[in-house]
């Protein structure tokens, strides 16, 4: 069976022979095989070294078994057999858990099915207020501030011919993202981090019934979330050049998620549902261009870009596409929230 998988990895567990290796294209960051053997079904994923921290492996732990114990559907951590959760080999990391049945999209085929996805994640969220830990990683995402500091400073590193090519995209982001800036003084809830799409899994009948990629979490404020959510759920590929906001979408999500979490928002929260979408949508468009200049955190299509840097460019203005769009829709998304 010819695979990129060390033999030292997969000996490193007790799981069986391996009968079976898929390659699982669908992640940006991680490197990601399906592995299927007597004992069951599993994910081995070789993690990307920012991701591949033993702390970020400690909370991947205690998340998946609060959430088990809790009767919320995830996967769990596979232990080595000497009791790691990141298992090192040489230079890389790699990191096992178990395999949950269901199907995985990139692109909601109905308002029905963006409506569940609402409603899981404020069930997630719900469960997940109830967490007694303190997280160890100090790998957060969404931290707006930090990523538009980073992105000026890769924008200043950059070459003069790389940052003269991209100039106006530079010019929309160095105005814009600043003036979306969340408040500072919201409520901090435990989040998934990356609540794309494929980070939910469907079963036959298109019922949205797991989270997946949960090592991500951390305690952040909850729009940070719901931005990211509604940007991904209601958006078209990252890299569509004449990327869209879908409002129908967006009612539909709003609506199960709003049904999920019942009396969990403060008034402020809710309030500030709308500038939250933005944020997230040009704090992305601000990373993607980041790795234009950095070239080395996000994976890329090699069938469709001849490198990760054009990769990035056209997904970072894909995103500032899709802000476009959602700036012409923001006052019929701040009608639909206050439920006018």
């Amino acid at each position: 069976m010819k695979h990129e998988i060390p033999k030292a990895v997969l000996s490193s567990y007790d799981i069986g022979n391996v009968t079976r290796v898929k390659v699982v294209t669908d992640g940006l960051v991680h490197k990601t095989f399906e592995i299927e053997t007597p004992t069951g079904q599993y994910i081995l994923q070789k993690l990307h070294p920012v991701l591949a921290s033993k702390a970020i492996g400690r909370d991947f732990l205690f998340v998946t078994r609060f959430l088990a114990l809790e009767g919320f559907p995830t996967p769990q951590a596979v232990l080595s057999k000497k009791g790691d959760v990141v298992l090192k080999i040489g230079n890389d990391a790699w990191r096992m858990q178990t395999k949950l049945k269901g199907k995985t999209l990139h692109v909601l085929k109905d308002l029905k099915m963006a409506q569940a996805c609402g409603e899981l994640y404020a069930q997630f969220h719900h469960v997940m207020d109830g967490f007694p830990y303190t997280f160890t990683s100090t790998k957060i995402l969404h931290e707006t501030e930090k990523v538009y500091a980073s992105f000026l400073e890769s924008v200043k590193k950059g070459k003069k011919e790389e940052v003269a090519e991209v100039q106006e995209e530079i010019e929309f982001l160095t105005i814009m993202l600043p003036k979306y800036f969340l408040p500072s003084d919201l409520p901090m809830r435990v989040i998934h981090g990356d609540p794309k799409i494929s980070n939910i899994l469907f079963n036959t009948k298109g019922e949205a019934k797991a989270i997946i990629d949960l090592d991500t979490c951390n305690r952040r404020p909850l729009l940070v979330e719901l931005g990211d959510a509604f940007r991904s759920w209601c958006g078209g590929a990252e890299d569509a050049i004449d990327n869209t906001f879908n409002l129908a979408v967006f009612r539909s999500a709003w609506r199960g998620y709003q049904k999920g979490a019942g009396d969990m928002m403060t008034k402020k929260e809710v309030q500030y549902v709308p500038q939250a979408i933005g944020t997230i949508t040009l704090e992305l468009a601000a990373r993607f261009m980041a790795d234009y200049f950095d070239d080395h955190y996000f994976g890329w299509d090699a069938s469709r870009y001849a490198s990760r840097r054009e990769h990035n460019l056209a997904r970072a203005r894909g995103q500032i596409s899709e802000f476009m769009d959602y700036q012409k829709k923001l006052p019929a998304i701040k009608k639909i929230v206050g439920g006018k």
